[in-house]
């Protein structure tokens, strides 16, 4: 009975001592809005596929705006980029590689599907794409997340090149109940290990 005792209390601890992974690497991503594309008089660019949004590779510091970048042209709020998760995870730190001299409102998808609006992001201020990061308050559960102008700073011109997303995902309910139903055969084991000594 000892050694169930010692076994749950490994399993309890495997939660937490799971190391923060980039959650939203490989994750869908779509484009909404009208302003796509649209590099206003810097010209035409040159488009990056959205999906290296979530490949997990930043471009170097520096790099134009709209050169190998998701980058849009509009209003505050009017494009956006919304990246949805492989798998729902908690999230407790978000990173951006964009347009530095913008503000970027970042918004989740609960598991109920409601949006809720979660940080304002701003990269370092240099020239062209750089790095920006913050750690959430409280962590998140979170399905989606949702990019966008945000008011405050910038030129209404916009561009992504990485959005990452620290954190675990969630399991399942499935793989709760594989647990349990695995933590009750230990147990029954341990029971007649015990009787018959």
């Amino acid at each position: 009975m000892k050694s169930l005792a010692i076994a749950l209390a490994c399993l309890a601890c495997t939660g937490t001592a799971m190391a923060d992974t980039n959650v939203a690497l490989g994750g869908g991503v779509s484009l909404t809005g009208s302003g796509f594309w649209d590099g206003g008089s810097w010209g035409p660019g040159a488009p990056a596929d959205p999906s290296t949004v979530t490949d997990g590779l930043y471009l170097p510091i520096n790099t134009q705006w709209n050169l190998g970048t998701v980058f849009w042209t509009g209003d505050y709020g009017a494009d956006s980029i919304t990246i949805t998760l492989n798998q729902a995870a908690s999230v407790n730190q978000l990173a951006i590689q964009a347009d530095n001299d913008n503000d970027y409102r970042i918004q989740y998808r609960d598991l109920a599907n409601v949006w809720h609006d979660l940080a304002v992001m701003s990269p370092n201020r240099s020239w062209g794409q750089d790095n920006g990061s913050t750690i959430l308050g409280a962590p998140v559960v979170a399905t989606a997340f949702m990019i966008s102008g945000a008011a405050g700073a910038g030129d209404n011109h916009f561009a992504v090149s990485e959005f990452q997303a620290m954190g675990n995902v969630v399991p399942e309910p499935a793989t709760y109940a594989m647990m349990g139903a695995g933590l009750a055969l230990v147990g029954l084991a341990a029971r007649r290990r015990q009787r018959r000594s």
